[in-house]
């Protein structure tokens, strides 16, 4: 997705692990005045060369071991392939469970409850994280607008990869893999995307690895 695997903005603290036969550290860098600050509270001493190399060796090695990648014309594919049967295909496989957006780092999704005391006197409204997989998150006015696991999968998916763009200018898949490793069925972002642009003979490859 371009988006690493070395965080370069956008962050407080980056930490990279430092494992060897006589030590285990984490090198961490500082990527704003919040970052600096916690920082300084820390216990720790002065990053020295090889340590900056170690780290640099850390990064290069996951960059290279990184064997997915994404069509460089995602969103215009999932949108023009809204009705395609890969969708229903892939709904069968997920037990729309919500792992995938409870580990994805851009996933923001939120409901909120209201709750009474005993005594009638005090009310609350609570906002907590919530997942647009779970049936009750589209549910308006006595229905749910994505009933079915299909709709909430590409609700999902095309928002992550198309309709992301028009309201922040990039994706919202960060290349990390996490909703990959945690679906307990396998699914795979990188895979569904290519083999929707397979159909059509589309889906050029290459957005940078995954």
């Amino acid at each position: 997705m371009e988006a690493g695997p070395k965080a370069t903005r956008g962050f407080d603290l980056a930490l990279t692990e430092l494992i060897s036969h006589d030590a285990h550290l984490f090198l961490i860098e500082a990527g704003s005045q919040a970052g600096a600050e916690a920082l300084a509270q820390l216990p720790g001493r002065e990053a020295m060369r090889q340590d900056l190399d170690a780290a640099a060796a850390v990064v290069a090695h996951t960059a290279a071991t990184m064997g997915r990648d994404m069509p460089r014309d995602a969103p215009e594919l999932l949108m023009r392939n809204l009705q395609h049967p890969r969708w229903e295909e892939v709904a069968q496989r997920c037990l729309s469970c919500a792992n995938c957006t409870m580990v994805c780092p851009t996933c923001f999704c939120t409901t909120v409850e209201d709750h009474n005391d005993l005594l009638g006197v005090d009310s609350s409204r609570d906002r907590r994280w919530d997942s647009c997989f779970t049936m009750d998150y589209s549910y308006i006015h006595g229905g749910a607008v994505r009933p079915s696991v299909s709709s909430r999968y590409r609700q999902w998916m095309t928002h992550k990869l198309a309709t992301w763009h028009e309201q922040f200018g990039t994706y919202g898949c960060v290349g990390c893999g996490r909703c990959i490793t945690w679906c307990p069925v396998g699914i795979d972002i990188t895979e569904e995307t290519h083999a929707i642009g397979a159909s059509e003979g589309t889906g050029e490859r290459g957005l940078g690895k995954s």
